[in-house]
């Protein structure tokens, strides 16, 4: 009995160790994967300083050491720049281009030469800025983190103390140091890796592609088809009632289906993110916080792109230009009375359009068998109001609305938006009428999780049965 307890005590110790040993190693392994963050996603640097002999060794240690392309300006260079630079990855920079100006002073003049050499379709990169002054890189920050920048703003900015390599001789360890600090901010280190992941996810699908063929012959003659079938499935739209739909948009989105796959295998986890779940409180006004989320529901849920007037398709959204039309929503249940909403004081200063949904089964549609006619569902599209919307007195509080898309953010319209439909307004027409601008004109197609969400609850209220019961 005393040898088996000392045994399976025995077990247990070699147990524990093995766990330590396995836990140290794990640690160890996301360190090292950790330290190839900055040097994968850099594949190009651009180095500005007004001096080339301070940061010659910088180029020749990103260059001969770490593979990295790099390429110096000085500020002269930049002046008589021309065009913008392609993406670089990284930019070191001289926070004193001009030892003669002051701190604020050198900020405005980098601000300027970003708008002529970044532009706003630059692509991701970050700054390392040369400062060993803590208040010059928060002004710095302040400045370059502005709204309606006329260049692209950098996923991250880190400060390096550049006399420090100075003294030692040589830039060895800058890498490394700019791994460090870049994992205290975790956001930024997420978009790293995920634009790293991006990268190796498209090449993938790329490679994927080229490999359902065994010769290049076969892929010359044989892969635009398969492109082209890959574009059919994904729109939906019968091969014959193509017309002029810009399929090619509608290829992109499909591979984007294989793109999520691989961007999620390849994608390496921020240790640090979302580790403090209880902190992370988006604490701002209500109208602030509409503003962001309008824009984000606007991405996840809202297509507005790649429409077209001349093909009707399920999810399709239109505005109503024919205020005959019997789907044009003028008057609402507002406060028990029936109110005419251009011209009541609650609802006449709110932007407004009226709208509908091609509502059509995605299978008929897709075998051709909706012979010429589309189901429709009329509705609304307003500023935002959450009182209109939630309020005890809102005219939308029958079931026979759908009202869960808001807020939404919508080109035209400055304020965040609402869109209602109306069951009630169902309606079966003619798809030549969807066709004709003089009645209706396409302003957006829903994304597939909406467009069956919207049908799933259509589905539900016209199936609604009931029965008359007499209760005593």
């Amino acid at each position: 009995m005393k040898m088996r307890l000392i045994f399976q005590n025995l077990l247990r110790i070699i147990r524990l160790i093995k766990q330590l040993f396995l836990s140290a190693f794990q640690k160890k392994k996301n360190k090292d994967i950790r330290k190839s963050m900055l040097q994968e996603f850099i594949t190009s640097a651009l180095v500005i300083d007004d001096d080339f002999e301070e940061v010659k060794d910088l180029i020749s240690y990103l260059e001969d050491e770490k593979d990295i392309w790099a390429r110096y300006f000085s500020p002269s260079d930049i002046e008589s720049k021309t065009t913008s630079f392609n993406n670089r990855k990284i930019i070191f920079l001289d926070l004193y281009l001009d030892d003669s100006r002051s701190s604020t002073d050198n900020i405005a003049v980098i601000r300027k030469y970003f708008k002529s050499i970044i532009g706003e379709n630059f692509g991701t990169y970050g700054i390392v800025l040369w400062t060993k002054h803590t208040n010059h890189f928060e002004d710095f920050c302040d400045k370059i983190f502005q709204k309606n920048n006329p260049f692209t703003l950098p996923l991250f900015v880190i400060p390096l103390d550049k006399t420090k390599y100075k003294r030692q001789g040589d830039y060895q360890g800058v890498l490394e140091e700019l791994e460090g600090k870049l994992e205290k901010d975790v956001a930024s280190s997420f978009f790293v890796e995920w634009n790293k992941a991006v990268k190796i996810g498209s090449d993938n699908t790329i490679t994927t592609l080229y490999n359902l063929f065994d010769t290049n012959d076969k892929k010359n003659k044989h892969l635009e088809a398969v492109l082209y079938s890959l574009a059919l499935n994904f729109t939906g739209i019968p091969k014959n009632n193509i017309e002029n739909y810009d399929l090619q948009k509608d290829l992109v989105k499909s591979l984007m289906d294989t793109l999520q796959f691989k961007i999620t295998s390849s994608y390496i986890g921020v240790k640090e993110l979302f580790t403090q779940q209880n902190k992370l409180n988006f604490n701002e006004t209500t109208d602030e916080k509409s503003k962001v989320f309008s824009k984000l529901n606007s991405l996840l849920l809202l297509d507005l792109q790649n429409l077209s007037q001349n093909s009707p398709i399920p999810g399709n959204v239109y505005e109503i230009t024919d205020d005959n039309s019997p789907l044009y929503i003028k008057d609402l249940i507002y406060k028990k009375n029936n109110e005419d909403i251009d011209t009541h004081t609650d609802f006449k200063d709110l932007k407004k359009r009226r709208i509908c949904i091609e509502i059509t089964p995605p299978c008929d549609f897709a075998q051709n068998k909706k012979q010429s006619l589309s189901r429709i569902v009329g509705g609304l599209q307003m500023d935002f109001n959450k009182e209109i919307l939630k309020g005890n007195n809102s005219p939308f509080k029958t079931d026979n609305f759908y009202t869960f898309l808001y807020p939404v953010n919508i080109e035209g319209f400055e304020k965040p938006q609402m869109i209602i439909f109306d069951f009630y307004r169902f309606q079966t027409i003619n798809e030549n009428d969807l066709k004709n601008k003089d009645k209706f004109k396409i302003i957006m197609k829903t994304k597939d999780k909406l467009f069956a969400d919207i049908l799933q609850k259509l589905s539900s209220h016209t199936a609604r049965l009931g029965i008359a019961v007499l209760y005593p």
